[in-house]
């Protein structure tokens, strides 16, 4: 499938496609029979890989820890992955991807000789929750990475997104940060109770014109586990018109190594012509199914394959819902209908991406 690329991809995002390659499905294995609510649940299952206590504490106290950090940290802080990218509503793949160009646009995963990755009297510092400022605040407890901090994790009251009191603490964050001249890289922990549940680093690299953003690690909710390599490459600018490529890939070992695969590119954004290619893969025990296409300014159609036959078409007009029929026209299963919008909103989900780059990042 491999057919748009982008920038090279870091070492760690290689050494994770290695372990990854040794856990997915084997892409010249024959296809298993398709079963659309297989497939349904597979995705399901990436959605709750990051879903688990230590990450909801984690999300919580992201403003906080990146208000401490600052520069790239903070904004490597704020790229977490989550089960957004899979999910409904205003997510997906491309929202995603412009909210990272939009962090490199103003400056905040941008590498800068004249800031400090962390500020360097924080370094092997452990930061606690103040109950009574409601802020974090340095601490004299060790443990800390030397090069980073540690952030630690209370249970969160769901209505506040703050801790609860009195405080529970069940883990921490440690974060590490460095830059170059030209480059920017964070690595995050998350860790409960001995159990590491989320790992990631963000390497940012480029200039203000051209800017690549590789996100690699994994996250689990102690059952299902998904490892991902999302990769985003930024051009021009908005005078010329932006151009957006993604190139990710999400791979479930704890499932027979069914993945999730996005190339996609955007081009002539800020302009009048505004195009999409897109390229999607789903593989796994459930079947093979890929959906190619493309649209300019919202609108276009894109073919769907399962095991390598022709199976649907998804015709996408504005901000019409999008129309998914079988490859003679004819109705789809239920299931079957679940399963391709299942797929199709992890990538299309939040198209008003463009409109999210002139928006203040949240």
């Amino acid at each position: 499938m491999r057919v748009l690329q982008y920038a090279s991809r870091s070492v760690a995002t290689v050494a994770l496609l290695a372990l990854a390659a040794g856990c997915k499905t084997d892409s010249t294995a024959p296809n298993a029979p398709f079963d659309p609510a297989g497939t349904s649940a597979d995705i399901a299952a990436i959605d709750q890989s990051f879903e688990a206590p230590a990450m909801d504490a984690y999300a919580a106290a992201s403003s906080q820890i990146g208000a401490v950090v600052g520069g790239s940290a903070a904004a490597a802080v704020l790229a977490v992955p989550s089960a957004a990218i899979t999910s409904g509503g205003k997510a997906g793949a491309l929202r995603y991807a412009a909210s990272l160009a939009k962090q490199y646009q103003t400056g905040t995963l941008r590498p800068s000789l004249s800031t400090a990755a962390i500020p360097a009297e924080y370094l092997g510092t452990t930061f606690v929750w103040d109950v009574e400022t409601d802020t974090y605040v340095a601490s004299d407890l060790t443990g800390a990475p030397s090069s980073g901090v540690r952030f630690l994790l209370y249970a969160v009251n769901p209505i506040t997104n703050l801790p609860v009191e009195p405080l529970v603490e069940i883990g921490y964050a440690d974060i590490i940060a460095s830059e170059t001249a030209t480059s920017a890289t964070v690595h995050v922990i998350v860790v409960s109770a001995g159990v590491t549940y989320l790992d990631y680093a963000v390497v940012a690299s480029g200039s203000a014109s051209s800017a690549n953003v590789s996100i690699s690690g994994y996250a689990t909710n102690g059952n299902d586990r998904v490892n991902f390599d999302l990769e985003t490459t930024l051009t021009g600018s908005e005078a010329a018109g932006l151009g957006i490529g993604i190139d990710y890939l999400l791979v479930l070992p704890t499932r027979g190594g069914f993945q999730l695969e996005i190339e996609a590119a955007t081009t002539g954004i800020f302009t009048e012509a505004t195009t999409t290619t897109a390229d999607l893969l789903a593989r796994g025990d459930h079947g093979t199914v890929t959906v190619q296409g493309a649209e300019t300014n919202g609108a276009g159609s894109y073919e769907v394959e399962v095991n390598g036959e022709l199976f649907a078409t998804i015709t996408v007009t504005g901000e019409a819902p999008p129309v998914i029929v079988g490859a003679d026209g004819q109705p789809l299963s239920e299931a079957e209908q679940a399963a391709l919008m299942a797929i199709w909103f992890m990538f299309y989900q939040g198209f008003d991406f463009f409109e999210d780059l002139t928006d203040p990042i949240a």
